[in-house]
C-alpha cells in the first residue's frame, strides 16, 4: 500500500512537471482589428506591423517596439503629429481620429518588446 502511495505521489509530481499549455491568445477588439487593417494597408511597407520581426526600413521601428515606448496618450499625439506632418523619412498619412484611436487600440494589444540590438537608428526613431 506504501508503495501504491509513493508511485501515485511521484506520478503526480511528474505530471504537474509537465509543459504547460499554452494560453490562447486573447482576441483582438474590433478597434484592434480595424487598426490592424489600417496599419497592414499603410505602413507595413516600412515598419514591422505584426508585432514581430525587422522592419523593411532599417529607420523604421516595430511596432512592437513602438508599444513598449508610448503611453496611449503619446500614440495619439504622435499619430496626429504624423496625420499633420509626416515624421522624418515618412510622409504625411491622412487618417482621421477614429482611425487613430483604432491603431493605438492595435499597438496596445501587441506584447512590447524592444528593439532588436542591431536596429540602433529604429531606437531612436519616434515612430
Amino acid at each position: 500500500m506504501r508503495d501504491a502511495l509513493i508511485v501515485l505521489s511521484l506520478a503526480g509530481a511528474l505530471a504537474s512537471c509537465a509543459t504547460p499549455q499554452a494560453v490562447a491568445p486573447q482576441p483582438m477588439s474590433p478597434a484592434a482589428e480595424r487598426g490592424m487593417q489600417f496599419v497592414t494597408r499603410s505602413c507595413a511597407g516600412c515598419h514591422a506591423v505584426n508585432g514581430s520581426g525587422h522592419s523593411a526600413n532599417a529607420v523604421a521601428p516595430p511596432f512592437a517596439s513602438v508599444r513598449m515606448r508610448h503611453t496611449s496618450i503619446g500614440l495619439e499625439r504622435s499619430l496626429a503629429q504624423i496625420a499633420r506632418e509626416g515624421h522624418g523619412e515618412m510622409p504625411p498619412i491622412y487618417m482621421t481620429a477614429a482611425e487613430m484611436q483604432d491603431i493605438v487600440a492595435y499597438i496596445e494589444s501587441l506584447e512590447p518588446v524592444a528593439a532588436a540590438p542591431g536596429d540602433a537608428r529604429a531606437q531612436r526613431a519616434a515612430l
